[in-house]
């Protein structure tokens, strides 16, 4: 396979000491058109997760809570007599 005879066409890797850095202006400019881009939630999706994230959450609560209280009373019973 023949290389190329142009050079410059591929990537450019820059040295830790060169980074090329942008303005914080365009830093903000692309951080707003990317955000526009993305796909928001409507509320009710939003509020749909939400309840299911608090449901989920208090379930788990319930049984590491649960556990915590089993491995409690055998600890106490058979190793603190």
């Amino acid at each position: 396979m023949a290389r190329s005879s142009a050079r410059g066409t591929g990537p450019r890797i820059l040295s830790p000491g060169r980074l090329r850095r942008g303005s914080p202006i365009q830093f903000f400019q692309e951080t707003i058109s990317e955000l526009r881009k993305a796909v928001w939630p409507t509320r009710e999706e939003t509020l749909r997760l939400t309840w299911i994230v608090i449901l989920l959450s208090a379930a788990v609560g319930f049984l590491l809570a649960g556990l915590d209280f089993v491995l409690t009373e055998t600890f106490v019973k058979y190793v603190l007599r």
